[in-house]
């Protein structure tokens, strides 16, 4: 499932290709993608507008209409947006298509379904309503103490809930608890272990924003090129761990990842 740094990429990419133009019509090819709105009403809104900016929260896209209107796109776990030219034709997975002036189109393409699009007045009260915690690159680590202090359950959940940070998936918060020596299933983390996590937060989505996303290109030393069946610890050599915490597949070093069960 596309995460913080690949949801990024998707705003960069909108950025770069969808700004500024006018929007000529819109069209719903799946109305299974959309969440809180009409097909008639998505593509009135979009139809004669301009994309003035595009904003991201954690895994969430936000594209400026006019002040008090934006649209909100969700990747899911197959969702990809792609800029097509006038010879291009659109996958069969495109399940909304928005077509400018200028006859480039660009197509939220999603095989599973499991994205989503919909509008909303503003991105904060959008991100209020469905209790959005703070985005995982944009927290200070007071924020970030203030949320995981205290918390008796795993800490692994814990980085996977949107309400308590924005942006984490399974393959960062692996990560970022090998980076930071703590085993997924850790509980009642101090004050020093904590900002050992953040820091090591901090320091994987930007590897991965410094690599364009591209795991295959994080340094040696990081865990996400290793993290597959039979994989081997990049410091000790030791053979990975694999077993499903909170109901995800979680990879880690028995070795040097400790855990707290106080």
């Amino acid at each position: 499932m596309p995460e913080l740094p690949e949801v990024e990429m998707a705003r960069r990419y909108l950025q770069d290709t969808s700004l500024h133009q006018t929007i000529l019509s819109a069209r719903i090819r799946d109305e299974r993608i959309l969440s809180g709105v009409t097909a008639s009403r998505m593509e009135q809104a979009l139809t004669g507008r301009q994309f003035e900016c595009a904003m991201r929260h954690g895994k969430r896209l936000f594209l400026k209409l006019r002040d008090d209107l934006w649209l909100t796109l969700h990747l899911g776990l197959t969702g990809r947006l792609i800029c097509l030219k006038n010879s291009q034709d659109e996958s069969k997975h495109t399940r909304l298509l928005v077509i400018f002036e200028n006859g480039s189109r660009l197509a939220f393409d999603d095989p599973r379904i499991f994205g989503e699009a919909g509008l909303a007045e503003s991105p904060r009260l959008f991100l209020e309503e469905r209790k959005i915690g703070p985005d995982a690159l944009q927290q200070d680590l007071n924020g970030f103490l203030e949320s995981m202090l205290g918390r008796r359950g795993l800490i692994k959940p814990a980085l996977l809930n949107q309400r308590i940070v924005a942006g984490l998936g399974n393959l960062y918060a692996d990560e970022a608890l090998f980076q930071a020596g703590i085993c997924p299933r850790a509980r009642s983390l101090s004050v020093e272990q904590l900002t050992a996590l953040f820091s090591s937060i901090q320091e994987t989505l930007k590897a991965s924003l410094a690599v364009n996303a591209d795991l295959e290109k994080l340094p040696g030393s990081c865990l996400l090129p290793h993290r597959h069946p039979g994989g081997r610890c990049p410091l000790d050599g030791a053979l990975l761990s694999r077993e499903k915490i909170g109901g995800r597949t979680s990879y880690y070093c028995p070795t040097h990842q400790k855990t707290n069960k106080s």
